[in-house]
């Protein structure tokens, strides 16, 4: 940023306002079918430390994303014919409902931000030209493969790579982590040429979904055909964006909540049964710790 030429006739120093998006569906009853998939945005230029603490109150409410309503099932099966609508243009118009929405949300607006940047009077009396870039996202998978527009534990499963399914099971070795850096996802021309041409196929030759035109321009790296809000509002900029490196690793969204309280279980009897041998209480260590 720093190296690029500045605004005509602009002298406030430049920087980068760090956007950190993450959005999560959740049910809001556990008897009931109510729920609410909001997006939340944090500031990168604050001390994570800072980020953390709720009582700072960092977390900025951007948007409550709505999903397909319920009426939309009795329109489709009125314009599908006897056999009704598939599985599978259900699972395309939820991926095309979310992307509208991030559509509306990387508007002109906040296009002409992301080039020219805004200019904002800080708390020190200074006044600074701020450029938004989108740093990170963070999503559990079912999400993180929407945003991305890959196939859920498709053929290339990962967001972020091209890695295969069946090498999953080298996860951690030097191969992995170098198929990681040599197969990184890219959203290049020729990926959007993929999905341009898919489409065409679906809207104006009104070919199916799955069928074999479709599947032989996305199934080898497992695209989808949805056009999609980051490509196609942040790419054409040429700055560099690319929505599969800013899908980061997030734990806490990683690990279901009984995944991890089974293996917890699991470690604990590992203890106990270490401990019967050895007459070493370890589980006061583990709680010690």
């Amino acid at each position: 940023l720093q190296e690029a030429p500045g605004e005509p006739g602009c002298s406030f120093p430049r920087v980068i306002a760090a956007l950190m998006f993450d959005s999560d569906a959740t049910h809001l009853t556990t008897s009931g079918d109510a729920k609410l998939w909001p997006c939340y945005l944090w500031f990168g230029n604050e001390s994570k430390y800072r980020r953390s603490k709720p009582t700072h109150h960092l977390c900025n409410h951007v948007a409550y994303f709505q999903t397909l309503p319920d009426n939309f099932k009795d329109f489709a099966a009125e314009h599908c014919g006897p056999r009704g609508p598939s599985k599978k243009l259900f699972t395309h118009c939820r991926r095309e409902t979310l992307h509208a929405q991030w559509e509306i949300l990387l508007d002109d607006d906040f296009l002409a931000a992301y080039q020219h940047g805004i200019v904002v009077e800080c708390c020190d009396g200074i006044k600074r030209r701020f450029y938004p870039r989108i740093f990170t996202y963070s999503a559990d998978y079912q999400e993180k493969v929407i945003i991305s527009s890959i196939r859920d534990k498709g053929r290339c499963p990962c967001p972020q790579c091209l890695i295969l399914f069946t090498d999953i099971d080298c996860l951690g070795t030097p191969e992995d982590m170098q198929r990681r850096t040599e197969l990184a996802r890219k959203d290049d021309e020729e990926k959007q040429r993929r999905v341009k041409t898919a489409r065409d196929y679906i809207l104006k030759k009104n070919l199916a979904i799955s069928s074999k035109y479709v599947e032989q321009q996305l199934q080898d790296i497992s695209l989808t055909p949805t056009d999609n809000a980051f490509s196609k509002r942040l790419a054409p900029l040429g700055l560099g964006f690319n929505i599969y490196l800013a899908l980061v690793v997030d734990l806490l969204h990683e690990f279901e909540l009984g995944v991890w309280k089974s293996l917890f279980l699991h470690i604990l009897r590992i203890l106990e049964a270490y401990a019967k041998k050895s007459g070493k209480n370890v589980t006061d260590i583990l709680d010690a710790r």
